[in-house]
């Protein structure tokens, strides 16, 4: 059914059959979440704003869709009012979370985001009540933010469960980013970082600390980042003093620290759409070959007051490929029944072994 809308609609529907919504379908990682799902034969409906950009995606994947907005109440109630879940591809999540969950909430469907943003996962962890109330799970971070760390930070604190620290740190995510990551990274410019003492969130400069981290064979230079898991971790593990580092290059880290200086600057609108005017010339993310030959390595640590420690490195499947295949697991299992309500983390639901299910995964404890 390629749906227009046109004129009104009744507001509530039938669900005939299990059915979910692939919301920013065509976006970089939206296409490569329907393109699994044309090959799978997935129940799923293509959304977004752009119907055009909908038409030529589901006429060449064999998929339904339905142009909506997220400002249009209406449009959106006749999109959800028919499907049991949705899987929101579209950001900066930290302006869109909200509507969709709403709608969601709305009209009984489950809520799944790809963010990173630790505001969206704050913010839709204060809505736990009302997901609960409906019997509907809310999971932000089903995909690289934040499914391995997540997992990772649980098997850890399962080795050591009177963790009073925990330490996670990210690299070689493969062949760079994708516009919609530039542009959420473009967003939060002047922000500053963010770490986790004594189970409160601070705010903290960008750039905040540095140290060396061991990969495998190599050492890298690795910065404090507002990773998803200053708030994920915290809630899968109970872990009170949480710090999240990405390995980059020095001359990255010394950028990083120029921008506190240039916060103001950076947070001006005029120049927020300029950096992404120039996003959008540039490729629209990592090529096939690059994903499928690419890997990601997380590295964690967690420590408690008696000096004990358990060091791990999880290696994966490069992030957006990883991304791809791990939020098409989890909506398979929400549609088969396989959720639990309220807001919730990948690890909470499906275990912190559920990483180690994909091809490449692969865990060594140091």
């Amino acid at each position: 059914m390629n749906c227009n809308r046109e004129g009104s609609h009744p507001l509530k529907f039938e669900k005939m059959e299990k059915r979910w919504v692939l919301y920013g379908s065509y976006g970089y990682t939206g296409n490569l979440i329907a393109e699994i799902a044309s090959k799978r034969g997935a129940n799923v409906t293509l959304s977004g704003r752009n119907e055009d950009k909908l038409r030529d995606q589901a006429e060449r994947l064999g998929l339904d869709y339905e142009a909506s907005d997220l400002a249009d109440t209406e449009s959106m109630d006749h999109l959800l009012g028919r499907h049991d879940a949705v899987l929101h591809c579209a950001g900066p999540f930290i302006h869109t979370w909200q509507p969709m969950a709403e709608a969601c909430l709305r009209n009984r469907c489950h809520y799944l985001d790809i963010t990173g943003e630790i505001p969206v996962f704050e913010s839709l962890k204060k809505l736990d009540p009302h997901f609960q109330k409906k019997n509907l799970m809310a999971m932000p971070g089903v995909g690289f933010d934040v499914v391995p760390s997540d997992c990772l930070a649980s098997l850890l604190y399962k080795k050591l469960p009177d963790a009073t620290h925990l330490e996670l740190a990210i690299s070689g995510l493969g062949g760079g980013l994708s516009c919609g990551t530039a542009k959420t990274m473009i967003e939060n410019l002047g922000s500053g970082g963010a770490v986790r003492i004594g189970g409160e969130i601070e705010q903290v400069p960008a750039a905040y600390l540095v140290r060396k981290i061991r990969f495998g064979d190599q050492w890298r230079t690795a910065v404090s980042i507002p990773w998803g898991d200053i708030s994920t971790a915290y809630t899968s593990t109970g872990i009170g003093n949480i710090v999240v580092y990405a390995a980059v290059p020095k001359k990255m880290i010394q950028r990083m620290k120029w921008m506190n200086r240039l916060g103001p600057v950076v947070k001006n609108n005029r120049v927020k759409s300029f950096l992404n005017s120039q996003v959008e010339k540039g490729k629209p993310g990592p090529t096939k070959k690059e994903r499928e030959k690419g890997e990601s390595l997380v590295w964690g640590t967690v420590s408690n007051s008696k000096g004990d420690s358990v060091v791990a490195l999880l290696k994966t499947m490069e992030g957006y490929r990883l991304t791809a295949e791990t939020s098409s697991e989890i909506v398979h299992r929400v549609l088969s029944g396989n959720f639990r309500k309220g807001y919730q983390t990948p690890s909470l639901v499906y275990g912190g072994e559920f990483i180690l299910e994909f091809e490449k995964s692969e865990l060594n404890y140091l």
